[in-house]
């Protein structure tokens, strides 16, 4: 696997409701030589009733706990937040970072919390419209202002983005998505698209599309990805078995998913390198054990 370069992520816990874990997730990140950590945004958990920790917030505090990883969301709904507001704070962080930031976006898609809290849920083409906006507002205020807009959905006068962000002309702005529509829209205004783990068995038709609506524009590809690998045949078991269980949500883990020994997991990621992936986020099994699974992942890093 000499000269290919594969990019590492681990999304973070945030469901467990003890911060400690976080946190304690994100410092074996920068710790064993991962390139990124990341975390979801929502105001309720799948079940409704558990527990989450705000995303925004969450990730501000780990990038004053960590020193080289960089910070990002899979993804921050656009419907939470004014895009002037996200403009500034996205600015901020940034700079709080030194240039460790990846903007990840998406147009907002769990009901429920949308309806808990207040917010409105438009339809589908509502959404993608108000978020094929939202892009172009985010944009252009990071050039620092004034920027005057004037959308179906989103007005801006004269409105200011100040200090602009550190890395210029903005944070990489990595957008998820998997329905046909956003894919084109994924490719002409995204730098990254993520691909959803449920969209990974048809990876190659998703991936054409994004690369045929970016026409020549360079876009990355990145895999959120269910991940249960071990240093040894016991360790790999074992994570497989509880990541059966809890990760069943991403679709079928011995289909898709980045498993087995180290190894095998490497021969893995590089079939997925062949595919065109520039980067794999990986959704590591949460338990007792967890810091040793994601030690486990790094060292498939390391072989990259």
């Amino acid at each position: 696997m000499e000269g290919e370069r594969v990019e590492f992520g681990l999304l973070v816990t945030q469901f467990s409701g003890q911060w400690n874990h976080s946190l304690g997730d994100a410092r074996i990140a920068d710790d064993i030589g991962l390139d990124s950590i990341w975390m979801a945004d929502h105001l309720l958990p799948m079940d409704v009733e558990g527990n989450v920790f705000e995303g925004w917030t969450a990730m501000a505090a780990l990038a004053g706990s960590t020193e080289r990883v960089r910070l990002g969301h899979l993804v921050l709904a656009a419907s939470f937040r004014n895009p002037g507001l996200m403009a500034k704070m996205a600015a901020t962080l940034d700079h709080a970072s030194e240039g460790r930031f990846d903007l990840g976006l998406g147009a907002g898609w769990f009901e429920a919390e949308y309806k808990a809290f207040g917010y409105r849920f438009p339809s589908p083409g509502e959404r993608r419209r108000y978020f094929e906006e939202y892009l172009d507002a985010v944009r252009l205020l990071f050039s620092g202002g004034p920027v005057d807009y004037d959308g179906e959905f989103i007005k801006l006068d004269s409105a200011y983005c100040r200090p602009t962000p550190l890395q210029q002309p903005s944070p990489p702005i990595v957008v998820g998505a998997g329905r046909p529509m956003m894919l084109d829209l994924v490719g002409r205004k995204a730098d990254v698209w993520n691909c959803p783990s449920g969209l990974i068995p048809r990876l190659e038709e998703a991936r054409e599309r994004v690369l045929n609506a970016a026409a020549g524009r360079p876009i990355r590809t990145t895999l959120q990805i269910p991940v249960a690998v071990g240093r040894s045949t016991e360790e790999a078991a074992a994570a497989l078995e509880i990541g059966r269980v809890h990760m069943a949500w991403m679709g079928d883990i011995d289909e898709v998913g980045i498993t087995g020994t180290i190894d095998r997991a490497a021969e893995q990621v590089a079939a997925y390198a062949e595919r065109g992936v520039d980067g794999i986020i990986g959704v590591v099994p949460g338990s007792r054990r967890r810091p040793e699974f994601i030690e486990a992942y790094g060292e498939v890093a390391a072989r990259f």
